[in-house]
């Protein structure tokens, strides 16, 4: 059993850029297959670059403010209440054009 309080979690620098931080509830190999499972905020501006991940689903929850996620060559508004699925191979991206936060909670399932 582990008891995880998001209070005293260290803000970390996402790897895809650093300046958007994110808390880590859950790491990699503490549950197999899971690659991780945090929150991140998304502040105005910030933004990641296309890319992909080819052996791992990737689900993002929206808690509050909007994105823009580019998923396949297209783009997608979503807010509060929205789930997102990417899975493996699909090239992704995200922005927030918009003024404020954007916050979320997010996991990685490995498929290898």
């Amino acid at each position: 059993m582990k008891i995880v309080d998001w209070n005293e979690l260290p803000d970390l620098g996402v790897s895809h850029n650093a300046e958007i931080k994110k808390r880590t509830l859950i790491n990699r190999g503490e549950i197999p297959q899971l690659m991780m499972y945090g929150t991140a905020v998304f502040k105005p501006g910030q933004q990641v670059e296309l890319h992909q991940h080819d052996t791992m689903y990737e689900v993002f929850h929206i808690q509050t403010g909007k994105a823009i996620f580019t998923i396949s060559g297209k783009d997608y508004e979503v807010g509060p209440g929205n789930c997102i699925t990417i899975e493996p191979g699909e090239i992704h991206g995200q922005s927030n054009p918009f003024s404020i936060d954007v916050t979320w909670t997010y996991f990685g399932i490995a498929t290898d």
